[in-house]
């Protein structure tokens, strides 16, 4: 459900981009071309008829928030009291109330004004393949929320990261110090746009906003070639103990009964594991919950790069 519920508001996020995009910085061309690209035609005119454009500028962004929540396919889970269509819509207001008067000092990164097929700083998919000095090859894919030009910076360049949460306390903000998810989404954002990029502003949403001024979070982090460097040592690290750590049983498949637990893990993100009942198993039922599991779809970088 977090998945599901990030991945949604998410689209709510990009259809705000866009409303900027068309509207503050007058370029219907390539906003409609990024509607498209994201929503499909069908279901942005069916978005878009949820908008009163006789309205005022906070009413109409709202009603396309709530168009984009409404043609999602988001459906309530009754054991979820947090992650509701309603909690969303309360959380869509709050997001773009906070866009409102940031706009103007904000502008979307647009590559070319005068080409509306050319790339703009919303939803942009990466596919990028880190090369070390031994000549090993990595495969890293990602999608950037935004890119957009602090005004009050020269235009500096900026990467624009949308996070939802729970709640958003001290640990979750001191860890946009350190995460690595920042720092290799700002290594491979100076590839594919070839800017000097090094900040990166961070907006955490709660999805079940408490109205008690808590609800959202903005702050600019950076990052230098010093962070990069141990990005890329940690994703090297990584790769190289899953492949270590993968043993291949007698059909081919990973032997899943091989490899080592890591406990610690068992409790991160604040709650416990949903697996750990099918960690607590015997082996026979292991693998007897192992041959009910089902595929399911990839994440929104994974069908992106498929698609």
């Amino acid at each position: 459900m977090a998945l599901e519920a990030g991945e949604t508001m998410h689209q709510v996020f990009a259809a705000v981009r866009i409303y900027q995009l068309q509207y503050v910085q007058k370029l219907p061309r390539h906003a409609k071309a990024t509607a498209l690209r994201i929503f499909g035609a069908e279901r942005w005119k069916r978005i878009l008829t949820d908008v009163d454009n006789s309205l005022d500028v906070r009413e109409q962004v709202m009603q396309l928030a709530f168009g984009v929540l409404h043609t999602s396919g988001y459906e309530d889970n009754p054991e979820d009291n947090i992650r509701t269509l309603s909690n969303m819509e309360m959380a869509s207001i709050q997001y773009v109330d906070e866009q409102l008067y940031k706009w103007e000092n904000w502008p979307i990164w647009v590559a070319d004004k005068k080409d509306p097929t050319k790339a703009v700083g919303i939803e942009q998919v990466f596919d990028v393949v880190l090369e070390y000095a031994d000549g090993r090859l990595v495969r890293f894919i990602g999608t950037v929320d935004g890119l957009i030009l602090n005004a009050r910076r020269d235009n500096r360049p900026t990467l624009d990261e949308n996070k939802t949460a729970s709640r958003l306390d001290d640990a979750w903000k001191f860890s946009f110090d350190m995460t690595h998810q920042v720092t290799g989404y700002i290594a491979c954002a100076r590839t594919i746009f070839a800017l000097p990029i090094s900040h990166s502003r961070i907006t955490g949403l709660k999805i079940k906003p408490t109205n008690r001024g808590e609800d959202i979070y903005v702050m600019e982090v950076s990052r230098t070639d010093d962070s990069i460097l141990h990005w890329a040592r940690w994703v090297r690290h990584t790769v190289d103990l899953a492949e270590l750590y993968t043993p291949i049983d007698k059909d081919g498949a990973p032997d899943i009964e091989a490899l080592p637990r890591y406990t610690h893990s068992c409790n991160r993100y604040f709650r416990p594991c949903s697996l750990i009942p099918f960690c607590t198993d015997t082996p026979d039922g292991r693998l007897e919950q192992w041959s009910q599991m089902v595929a399911v779809e990839g994440s929104p970088s994974e069908r992106a790069v498929r698609d």
